[in-house]
């Protein structure tokens, strides 16, 4: 829900900077060209603020793992495109590359399980009879 009205929120205040910015320009071709790149644009432009926001919102140590883990991926991939490297060496690179992304996928579930976060349980009740 919080996410949703972030995003509401942020796509209102960019077109309310198109509105505010239409004045500016001074042929009615330019102002309907900006209303229009406003209108196709700001939905992109606030899932790209929203995902700042997250990462903002994240512990500094889970920002430093997912950091280091994107960069040995990239560095994998480019180990893999080297053409003096030997089969054995992209044999092993690919299987690093297969952990590292595994990785990735499970860093937040891995975090949140070593740190002081946990999901409280619910427990659910039987209906009465």
């Amino acid at each position: 829900m919080k996410n949703n009205m972030f995003m509401a929120l942020a796509t209102s205040l960019l077109n309310a900077l198109a509105l505010v910015l239409t004045p500016l320009f001074t042929t009615p071709d330019a102002k309907q060209v900006l209303m229009a790149l406003t209108g196709i644009l700001s939905p992109y432009i606030s899932i790209w603020l929203l995902k700042v926001y997250i990462r903002a919102d994240d512990p500094p140590e889970l920002t430093r793992k997912i950091g280091a883990l994107k960069s040995s991926i990239k560095i994998c991939k480019s180990h893999l495109k080297d053409s003096s490297a030997s089969e054995d060496f992209k044999k092993r690179t690919r299987e690093q590359l297969e952990k590292l992304q595994f990785s990735l996928q499970t860093v937040r579930d891995d975090h949140g399980k070593t740190s002081d976060y946990s999901v409280s349980a619910v427990e659910v009740l039987p209906p009465e009879r």
